[in-house]
C-alpha cells in the first residue's frame, strides 16, 4: 500500500451517533433544555464514579460536559481494587450511595458492577441503575451487552480503541514491524480477546505474534513481578515491537513497569491508550482522545438523566476519529524516529530542551 493511501486509511472516520469532537447535540434534543435545566436545579443528581485509579482527563471530560449542559450533579468517587473477590462488596457500597447514574471506567470495573448479560443478575442491587462505561475495549465480547446498537440492559457507554486494522496501519506506517509481542493478562476477560484478534490480523498480513502470559497469585490477581522477565522473554524470542493493549493492569496500574521493561530490551512499544504514551514513555499509539471519550459518555448521561431515555435504547459506540501520538524522547532513546510522512498527521510529545552549557 502506498504511504499516502495508508495514512488515509489510518485516520479514516468511523460512524458515530454524535459529532464526537465537538459533541454537538441535535437541536431537537435541546428543545426543552431550559425547562429540564430548571428541573434539575431543584435536586442535583448523584453520579457515582467507580474507578480503579485516580480520576484523570476522561473523568474531567465527562464532568465538564455535564456542567456545560447545566446538569446539576453531586459526584462521588469509589475506588475498585480490580480483585474479583471484592466485587460483591463494591456493588453493595455503590448501591448504598443511591446513585441516579454510575460512571464506570474500564472492562473489569464495568463487569464488576453490572455482571455479564448472559448470567443471572437477580441478586445484583445495581441491576436497574443506569451504568455508563468508558474505555471498555469490546463490550460485546466482554459480555457486558448483547450488541452495540441495542444494549438491552441498564448498561451502555464508549470505547476508545481504534479498529485493529487501523491500528496495524499505524504500526506499519512507523516501521515494517514483522513480529509483534503481546503480554497477556488472564485475569482480564478482554485480554484473551485482544490476543486472538491480534493473531487473526497478523495471520492475514503475514506477520507473527509472540505472546507470553502473566501468572496469577493465589487470589487470582496477576503478579507484577513477572512483567520485566516476560517482556525480556518476548524480546529474546525475536519480537521487534511490543503491543500494549487496553489492559488495565498493564496499560494503567503497571504502565511504568512494562514501558521501562521494554526500554531495557530496546523494544519499541505501540499503545492503544493515551495516558501510557503521554505519561509512561510508550513510543507511539493510536486512540480516541481521553477528554473526548469522557465528553461522549457525558452526552449519554445527559440523555439518561434529563431526557429520561432508557439506557437499553442508547447505542454503545466509539468516537469517529482517532489521534496518533508519538513520544519523541522515547524515539530518541531507541534511536527509532518516525518517518516525516507520519509526523505530518501525528501529534508529538517533544523532547525536552537541551541544557545550556
Amino acid at each position: 500500500m502506498k504511504p499516502n493511501a495508508l495514512l488515509s486509511r489510518l485516520l479514516r472516520p468511523l460512524s458515530c451517533p454524535v459529532l464526537c469532537l465537538g459533541l454537538a447535540v441535535a437541536p431537537a434534543a435541546r428543545a426543552n433544555e431550559a425547562a429540564q435545566s430548571a428541573a434539575v436545579a431543584a435536586r442535583p443528581f448523584t453520579i457515582v464514579m467507580v474507578l480503579p485509579r485516580a480520576a484523570q482527563s476522561t473523568e474531567a471530560g465527562f464532568r465538564n460536559y455535564l456542567e456545560r449542559e447545566n446538569v446539576a450533579a453531586r459526584y462521588v468517587e469509589v475506588r475498585f481494587s480490580g480483585n474479583k473477590l471484592d466485587e460483591d462488596a463494591l456493588r453493595q457500597q455503590v448501591a448504598a450511595l443511591r446513585p441516579d447514574l454510575i460512571y464506570a471506567w474500564g472492562t473489569p470495573t464495568s463487569l464488576a458492577l453490572a455482571g455479564r448479560h448472559d448470567q443471572s443478575n437477580a441478586a445484583n442491587p445495581l441491576r436497574n441503575t443506569p451504568i455508563v462505561f468508558t474505555e471498555v475495549t469490546d463490550p460485546v465480547n466482554a459480555g457486558l451487552i448483547k450488541n452495540l446498537q441495542q444494549p438491552e440492559r441498564n448498561v451502555t457507554g464508549v470505547s476508545h480503541v481504534a479498529p485493529l486494522d487501523i491500528q496495524f496501519n499505524a504500526i506499519q506506517a512507523y516501521r515494517p514491524f514483522r513480529k509483534i509481542g503481546y503480554l497477556h493478562n488472564p485475569a482480564e476477560p478482554n485480554s484473551l480477546t485482544i490476543l486472538r484478534n491480534l493473531q487473526a490480523q497478523a495471520q492475514r498480513l503475514g506477520l507473527q505474534v509472540i505472546d507470553a502470559s502473566l501468572g496469577l497469585n493465589a487470589d487470582q490477581t496477576p503478579d507484577p513481578a513477572q512483567i520485566g522477565p516476560l517482556v525480556a522473554d518476548i524480546a529474546a524470542r525475536g519480537a521487534d515491537l511490543l503491543y500494549i493493549g487496553p489492559i488495565t493492569f498493564l496499560a494503567f496500574t503497571h504502565r511504568e513497569a512494562i514501558t521501562q521493561a521494554a526500554l531495557r530490551q530496546q523494544l519499541p512499544t505501540f499503545c492503544t491508550t493515551e495516558s501510557i504514551v503521554r505519561r509512561s514513555g510508550c513510543l507511539f499509539g493510536l486512540f480516541s482522545n481521553d477528554t473526548n471519550v469522557g465528553r461522549f459518555a457525558g452526552s449519554m448521561a445527559r440523555q439518561i438523566l434529563l431526557e429520561k431515555k432508557p439506557v437499553s435504547a442508547i447505542a454503545a459506540s466509539t468516537l469517529q476519529r482517532f489521534s496518533l501520538l508519538v513520544n519523541i524522547p522515547t524515539a530518541q532513546t531507541l534511536q527509532l524516529y518516525p518517518p516525516m510522512l507520519l509526523l505530518n498527521v501525528a501529534e508529538v510529545i517533544p523532547a525536552p530542551p537541551a541544557s545550556p552549557r
